[in-house]
């Protein structure tokens, strides 16, 4: 998909951590955050959020972000933050909190339901947030980020920032996030996740944002960001790649 972008970020700063970054991003991308631990993905994501101070100007839609009031905001974008408290209440409560107010009730009890089920979540509706694993509560929590701006019950909802979202997650877990988050993509909405996981970013993402001490230093289709030059200077390693016919396995070969 292309066109209109929806997010447009121009000359982004955020005190040390994060300098003069620009970029724009249209409908339908899955746009994967890459660096070092403290190279700004956070706080990055978190600036598009609306949750940090920056200067220069980010437009969501068109409209400048800062001109947006926090529930307005909420009905455009969903944003899952690399941890959160843990709230007294049930699994069903805490998801409630995230319906779309406009959406019907039974349309959204439907797709709450299919999220649920897809996630796995089914049997722990009624379980206090406090018992659950670290892995049951990471997927708790994109299941309400997930339904707080699905399109079918929030046609205003289009973009999704995802905090490092594989956390705690099986191989079975991510395969089934990497499902949701291609199909909300597909449906027209936007991703913007930081990952650690080189060979997924190259399968999954449609592209890619190179960060190194708070600067963008390249952007594109993972094919043509993801070199061993880039890489390696973004990491601050000595990184190859291991060949094969359909895919690439990327591995530190010294510190």
């Amino acid at each position: 998909m292309s066109g209109q972008p929806i997010l447009e970020l121009d000359n982004i700063t955020v005190d040390n951590r994060l300098r003069s970054l620009s970029e724009s991003v249209t409908r339908g991308k899955q746009i994967h955050l890459v660096g070092l631990n403290g190279s700004g993905k956070s706080t990055l994501l978190s600036a598009i959020a609306g949750m940090l101070s920056y200067s220069g100007n980010i437009r969501l839609n068109s409209r400048n972000l800062q001109d947006y009031r926090q529930h307005e905001l909420a009905k455009h974008r969903a944003w899952l933050s690399q941890s959160a408290s843990i709230p007294v209440m049930p699994v069903f409560q805490y998801l409630d909190m995230f319906r779309p107010e406009s959406a019907p009730l039974a349309q959204s009890e439907n797709v709450l339901h299919e999220l649920c089920q897809q996630m796995k979540l089914l049997p722990l509706l009624s379980s206090s947030i406090g018992q659950l694993s670290g892995g049951e509560w990471q997927r708790v929590r994109l299941a309400g980020t997930f339904l707080q701006i699905w399109p079918d019950l929030n046609p205003d909802g289009n973009l999704l920032l995802l905090d490092e979202p594989t956390n705690n997650l099986d191989i079975t877990q991510k395969a089934i996030l990497d499902k949701l988050t291609k199909r909300f993509c597909a449906l027209g909405g936007t991703v913007l996740l930081s990952s650690h996981d080189l060979d997924h970013t190259y399968e999954q993402a449609t592209d890619v944002w190179l960060l190194s001490h708070g600067k963008l230093l390249a952007s594109g289709m993972p094919q043509n960001v993801m070199t061993e030059r880039n890489l390696s200077e973004i990491f601050e390693a000595n990184i190859g790649h291991i060949k094969n016919v359909s895919y690439k396995l990327w591995r530190v070969n010294h510190v």
